[in-house]
């Protein structure tokens, strides 16, 4: 077995173990049925949202999800799709997907932001 062909098992067994980095959020897929899935969650600080767009700040945070259809999701919709997480303060909060940052085999890397 190729790294390649390991790296999704490795992607849902060890990153994404809540026993290690990971944590449940919820995946609201544009017309579908929201999905439980086990992410891992990189929260940021106030940024601004775009240079002198009426100077306003949001907060955002990077997710590591399993491209998976099982553990995961196969698809992005960077307009409809939404996620729902906790927030520095434990506050649960509905994000949209502002970017994908990254993709393979294993694992989606994306910004969203409240």
């Amino acid at each position: 077995m190729s790294f390649k062909d390991q790296l999704p098992q490795d992607s849902v067994n060890t990153f994404l173990n809540t026993d290690e980095f990971a944590e449940e959020i919820t995946y609201i897929p544009s017309g579908g049925p929201p999905k439980v899935i086990k992410a891992v969650i990189v929260r940021e600080g106030l940024e601004p949202s775009s240079e002198n767009a009426s100077r306003s700040l949001r907060k955002q945070a990077e997710i590591y999800i399993a491209n998976d259809d099982t553990d995961g999701v196969t698809a992005i919709d960077k307009k409809d799709d939404r996620v729902t997480l906790n927030d520095v303060e434990g506050t649960a909060r509905e994000a949209r997907i502002n970017e994908v940052l990254a993709s393979d085999n294993g694992m989606w890397h994306l910004m969203v932001g409240w």
